[in-house]
């Protein structure tokens, strides 16, 4: 199960790499949910649904012209999957190109992903997730 969920996860950031986020969209449950880093206390409340993801985006897009996803890794964390990533922006004006490292943890609802939570690195997510008692380093 969890590399069947990791190949449609993949194919949904190639989407989102290749069509933005409306591409992204059809592939979430339509009660998605999803929660930005802490760090990002603006914008750190949950979203709920694709227009809440459309919103989140939007903000990111006030400031970059691209976003890029570019996954590394998907790790089984029992019911959920971490996947670390490279994440690409060019920002807006200055056309300056930054990357960096940032964690995506997915809950899957049978084959289609439900939640999405955000975090600043690989680290954060599995020691979050390590809090809770969903996975074990």
């Amino acid at each position: 199960m969890f590399q069947e969920d990791a190949d449609r996860l993949r194919d949904a950031y190639q989407a989102f790499n290749e069509g933005g986020v409306e591409a992204f969209l059809e592939r979430l449950a339509p009660e998605f949910q999803l929660r930005d880093r802490e760090s990002s206390p603006d914008r750190a409340e949950t979203r709920y649904g694709k227009e809440g993801i459309k919103q989140l985006f939007a903000s990111y897009m006030e400031a970059f012209d691209a976003l890029r996803l570019e996954p590394q890794e998907f790790i089984d964390a029992g019911d959920q999957i971490v996947v670390s990533l490279h994440q690409r922006v060019r920002g807006k004006g200055s056309g300056a190109e930054v990357v960096g490292n940032i964690a995506h943890v997915w809950t899957m609802r049978g084959a289609t992903p439900y939640r999405l939570m955000i975090f600043g690195d690989k680290e954060s997510a599995l020691r979050a997730l390590s809090a809770e008692g969903h996975f074990e380093p």
